[in-house]
């Protein structure tokens, strides 16, 4: 079966037939920067969410955007959530993650994970949703150490969350598109010293917390790129899968 994947800077899918089976990755969301504040530390942020669906009903030739959400850059001060990813618009979507809290209270400050993105079974051209997964929330802060970042979902579950209780950063379970069953989308570990937040791994982990342990304003770390990939067989397969 043919398919296409999509970066932050791919466009459309040419729709090469009436359907297709289409995978999204929500964005990762930075993780709260330390604000110049002389022992703060910022949240982790949240994880992307998956989701992969059969999409039938397409116009043959039309093209279909596939709009990939970009990695965000975390910031000392202020706070970006992850960019979602989305297929034709309104068609299906895969939300990015929430940011971490800039200098976060101890025992909170973690972006929750992305949920909640466009598409349901049997709603406009969905046929139906294979899998949707949160990502996972960002840890919260505690005394000494900023949260870390939450993973990025997959096809096989929800991302982990960052810990409350350590710098371990939240597993992702998407898997890597271009090297099979490789996992990837891990978030951005917590700082335990004066440092910048750590940016989490391909496919929309999240990013960690900074801390600082004087004034020096510190970022928070970067919310990694989604991605995109799209599947699709000649008309006079759709008999053989149930889409004709």
């Amino acid at each position: 079966m043919p398919a296409l994947n999509y970066t932050a800077a791919s466009t459309d899918w040419n729709a090469h037939a009436a359907w297709c089976i289409a995978y999204l990755w929500g964005g990762g969301a930075t993780g709260g920067g330390n604000g110049g504040t002389s022992g703060s530390h910022g949240g982790g942020g949240g994880g992307g969410e998956f989701v992969s669906a059969v999409l039938t009903g397409l116009t043959l030739g039309n093209n279909y955007a596939v709009a990939v959400g970009a990695q965000v850059a975390g910031t000392s001060q202020g706070t970006t959530n992850g960019n979602g990813s989305t297929f034709g618009g309104t068609i299906l979507g895969a939300n990015g993650g929430t940011a971490g809290v800039v200098n976060a209270t101890n025992g909170a400050g973690g972006g929750a994970g992305g949920t909640g993105g466009a598409g349901a079974t049997g709603v406009g051209n969905v046929r139906v949703v294979l899998a949707r997964n949160a990502g996972g929330r960002g840890g919260n802060t505690a005394s000494g150490r900023s949260g870390p970042g939450g993973g990025s979902a997959g096809s096989t579950g929800d991302g982990t969350q960052g810990s409350d209780s350590a710098v371990t950063a939240g597993d992702g379970t998407a898997e890597r598109p271009t090297l099979g069953s490789t996992t990837d989308g891990d978030g951005g570990a917590g700082r335990s010293a004066a440092a910048a937040g750590l940016t989490g791994v391909n496919y929309g982990g999240a990013g960690g917390g900074s801390y600082s342990s004087n004034t020096t304003a510190r970022a928070g770390g970067n919310g990694m790129a989604g991605y995109g990939r799209v599947y699709w067989s000649p008309p006079s397969s759709l008999l053989c899968c149930g889409c004709g």
